[in-house]
C-alpha cells in the first residue's frame, strides 16, 4: 500500500508502538518514516504498521492522536473481548474484534486494541511475526498460564525469602552457629557441593544476588555463609575455596571412578620381570608415577624407565577425562594436596604401588657410564615394582648400602654415576642448571612448619635426570614415527647464562632474568635450558593432564591403536590446559607464600638473620632472607649494593598481603 508523504502512521518497531511521519514512500514492502518523538527515521516493514492517520492539518495532529490512542487504551475491557472470543479460539485480526467490539475499526479503535491486547498475556498471545492478528487463549491454556504466573510469583518470593535468609546469616555477628531452618538444608548442601566441586544449581544463584557488606560474588557469600553457619567440612583449605579450586569432586565422577576395576588388556604388553624396579618420591607422595630400573650388560647398563599408564582406565572425553581438564594439575598446598584424579585412580589403579602389577609406558636403553645412549626403544609393558623408596632412603643406600640391599644399592649408584655424566654433558651442549633451595612449607593441625629439601641431593639428581631422557626420547619417538605431539620449546637466552649449582640469590635472579619463558609448538624445536633438540612431557600423567594426552599418542601407537588426536585437537586441548595451569601454579605460588610468612610472623619477628641484597631503587631496598627465600623489604639509613649480605631483623609480617618488613 502506497502512503503520501506526510502521511501519520501508528507502528510496531522495537517491541513497542510508535507514530512516525511518512518520509518516503519505500519499495519492496517498506515505507520510511520519521518517528515523532525521537525524530531518527526508519524503515518499516508494511506488515509492521497498524493504523494510518492520514496526512494531519495541523503540527499539533501528532499529539492528538496519541492522546487519544492513550484514552482510547483506558477503556478497553480485555476480559470482556476475551469472554467474547473465547468460544473460538486462535487467531483474530484487530479489525474483526474492532468491528465486533466498537462496530467499527476506526484507526484511533485498531491502535488502541493493538495496545491493549498484547499487554494481555492471560488472556491473548502474540503470534510471531504478526502484527494485524492475535492469538485469543482458549479456557485451558488461560488456566494454564494464570498457574504458571502463580508458580513463578510464588518460587520468586521464595527466592526474596531465601536471600533475605543468606542476608541475614552472612550478617550475623555471634559466636553460636546461625540457625539453619529444615527449609535451608537443601540449599546449604548445594552450597557445600558449589564451592568444592563447582556444581551448579539455584543456590549459586541465589548467592550471586545476595549482597552484603564487602561481599562481592558467590563464592564469597558461600564461604561466609558456611562459616556463619558452622557448616564448613572440617579440614576445608579456604584459600582454595576463595580461589575457585575444587578440592572435591562430584558424585557423579566419584561414582565413575569407584567403578573402575583392577583390569586392564595384556595381551599387546610386554610382561617385565627380569628387572629390579624401584620407584624414589617422596615419603607422603601416594601418586606414583614413575620407576627405574638398572643392572649391568658387560660394560654398558641397561636402565628401564616406566611411566604410569592411567590412559588404560581414562579414555579420550570420558568423566574422568573432562574433569582432568578442567583441573590439570595436581596441586600441593601447604594445607591440602588436590588431586587430578579421585585417589581409586590416581593412588590406587594406575599408581606404581609396589607389589602391583601395573600398566605403563616403558622406556628401554642401553647406555654407558658416560651417559650416552647406544639403543633405546618404548614400548607398552606391564610392571611390578619390587621397592618403593623415599628420596632419603635412597640417598642412604647410596651413601652406605646395607649387604641385603646390596643388588639396589649398586643399581643406584650406577644410575647416579650415569645420570650424573648425562647431566655434565648436557651442560656441555648447552644445557643450564639453575639449582634453588626447595622449602616445604606445611599446615597440620593448625601448625606451620618449614623444611628445606635437597633437590640436587644424590637421589634427586638422578630421578631429575632420567625423567629428562624419557621425555627427550618420547619426542624422538613421535618425531621418527609422525605421531602428533606438542613440544616443549625454549628460546635461546638474551644473554650468555651460567649455571647455578650452589645457590646465590643475586647471582640466580640475574641468570634467570635472562633466560626466555618456554611454550608450546606443534613442530619440533630446540629446548635451550636442557639442551635438548627435542622434549616433550610425558613423565607426570597422573599429576599434569598435558602429560596424559602426549603419553595417549604414544602408548596408542605402541599398542598399533589408532592416534587419538589431530594435530590441531592438540594444541586446541593444551592451550586452554596450559592457560588453567599456569593459574593453578600461580596459586600454588601464592599460597606457599602466605603460609610462609604466617610461619615468620609466629616464629620469627624480632630474630637477626642473613639476607642478600636483590633491588635498590632510590630508597626502596629489596632483600632475600638466607634460608627461607623470602623476599622482604628492608629498612635502613644505608644504601647497600645489589648483591651485598646483610644482617637484618625481621620487623613487620603481613601475610595477607604478602609483604615482609625487615630492618637492617
Amino acid at each position: 500500500m502506497a502512503y503520501p508523504s506526510g502521511t501519520i502512521l501508528d507502528y510496531f518497531a522495537g517491541n513497542d508502538f510508535a507514530l512516525g511521519t511518512v518520509v518516503k514512500d519505500g519499495d519492496g514492502g517498506r515505507v520510511q518514516l520519521k518517528a515523532v518523538k525521537t525524530d531518527v527515521s526508519t524503515k518499516v516493514p508494511n506488515k509492521q504498521i497498524i493504523a494510518s492517520y492520514g496526512v494531519p492539518s495541523s503540527k499539533q495532529a501528532p499529539a492528538e492522536i496519541q492522546a487519544a490512542i492513550d484514552a482510547e487504551v483506558a477503556s478497553v475491557d480485555t476480559a470482556l473481548i476475551w469472554e467474547v472470543f473465547v468460544e473460538s479460539p486462535g487467531e483474530h485480526t484487530f479489525a474483526e474484534i474492532a468491528d465486533n467490539y466498537y462496530g467499527d475499526h476506526e484507526p484511533v479503535h485498531l491502535s488502541a486494541l493493538a495496545r491493549a491486547l498484547f499487554k494481555d498475556a492471560e488472556h491473548f498471545r502474540r503470534l510471531q511475526n504478526s502484527f494485524s492478528s492475535i492469538q485469543v487463549r482458549s479456557h485451558e491454556e488461560y488456566e494454564e498460564y494464570v498457574n504458571t504466573m502463580k508458580m513463578r510469583a510464588e518460587r520468586a518470593a521464595q527466592r526474596e525469602k531465601a536471600i533475605a535468609w543468606i542476608t541475614e546469616a552472612i550478617g550475623y555477628k555471634g559466636e553460636e552457629p546461625f540457625p539453619v531452618p529444615p527449609e535451608y538444608e537443601n540449599l546449604i548442601a548445594n552450597t557445600i557441593d558449589y564451592i568444592f566441586c563447582g556444581t551448579n544449581s539455584e543456590a549459586v544463584n541465589l548467592l550471586s544476588r545476595t549482597v552484603v557488606m564487602d561481599k562481592k560474588n558467590a563464592r564469597d557469600n558461600a564461604i561466609a555463609l558456611l562459616k556463619k553457619t558452622q557448616r564448613m567440612p572440617e579440614g576445608a583449605d579456604e584459600f582454595l575455596l576463595a580461589n575457585g579450586i575444587h578440592s572435591a569432586f562430584s558424585k557423579s565422577v566419584m561414582e565413575y571412578a569407584d567403578n573402575l576395576k583392577d583390569e586392564f588388556d595384556h595381551s599387546d604388553r610386554t610382561l617385565v620381570t627380569e628387572e629390579l624396579v624401584f620407584s624414589i618420591d617422596d615419603a607422603e607422595t601416594r601418586e606414583i608415577d614413575d620407576a627405574l630400573s638398572c643392572r649391568r650388560d658387560g660394560d654398558n647398563y641397561i636402565v628401564g624407565v616406566y611411566i604410569a599408564d592411567p590412559a588404560c582406565y581414562v579414555s579420550k572425553g570420558d568423566p574422568l577425562d573432562e574433569t582432568a581438564e578442567e583441573r590439570p594439575l595436581s596441586l600441593y598446598l601447604p594445607t591440602t594436596t588436590v588431586k587430578m584424579f579421585p585417589d581409586h585412580l590416581s593412588c590406587d589403579l594406575a599408581s606404581l604401588n609396589q607389589g602391583k602389577q601395573r600398566p605403563t609406558l616403558a622406556f628401554t636403553m642401553t647406555m654407558t657410564e658416560q651417559g650416552e645412549i647406544l639403543d633405546w626403544n618404548i614400548r607398552s609393558a606391564i610392571v611390578t615394582v619390587t621397592r618403593r623408596l623415599t628420596y632419603i632412603e635412597a640417598d642412604a643406600l647410596i651413601e652406605a648400602p646395607s649387604p641385603e640391599d646390596s643388588q639396589l644399592a649398586d643399581a643406584l649408584k650406577s644410575l647416579l654415576a650415569i645420570a650424573d655424566n648425562s647431566r655434565e654433558f648436557r651442560e656441555s651442549d648447552g644445557a643450564v642448571v639453575l639449582n634453588r633451595p626447595e622449602l616445604r612449607v606445611r599446615v597440620k593441625n593448625g601448625e606451620v612448619s618449614v623444611e628445606s629439601e635437597d633437590q640436587d641431593s644424590p637421589s634427586h639428581r638422578l630421578v631429575a635426570e632420567f625423567m629428562v631422557l624419557a621425555n627427550s626420547l618420547a619426542a624422538k619417538y613421535a618425531l621418527r614415527y609422525e605421531i602428533p605431539v606438542i613440544y616443549r620449546v625454549q628460546d635461546p637466552p638474551s644473554g650468555p647464562v651460567t649455571s647455578v649449582h650452589k645457590y646465590e640469590p643475586y647471582f640466580f635472579d640475574q641468570q634467570v632474568r635472562k633466560m626466555k619463558r618456554t611454550r608450546i609448538s606443534t613442530y619440533p624445536q630446540p629446548h635451550f635450558g636442557l639442551g635438548l633438540d627435542l622434549y616433550i612431557q610425558i613423565s607426570s600423567p597422573l599429576r599434569r593432564y598435558a602429560d596424559l594426552v602426549m603419553h595417549r599418542q604414544l602408548a596408542a601407537h605402541a599398542l598399533g591403536k589408532p592416534i587419538p588426536y589431530t594435530q590441531e585437537e592438540l594444541f586446541v586441548v593444551l592451550n586452554n590446559v596450559e592457560s588453567t595451569a599456569s593459574l593453578n601454579k600461580a596459586l600454588e605460588k601464592e599460597a606457599n607464600k602466605y603460609w610462609m610468612l604466617e610461619y615468620l610472623k609466629r616464629n620469627c619477628i624480632g630474630q637477626k638473620m642473613g639476607a642478600t641484597v636483590m633491588k635498590v631503587e632510590g630508597v626502596m631496598v629489596l632483600a632475600e632472607l638466607d634460608y627461607y627465600c623470602e623476599r622482604g623489604v628492608v629498612i635502613t639509613r644505608d644504601k647497600p649494593m645489589p648483591g651485598e649480605h646483610i644482617q637484618v631483623t625481621v620487623k613487620e609480617v603481613y601475610p595477607d598481603s604478602g609483604r615482609l618488613v625487615l630492618q637492617r
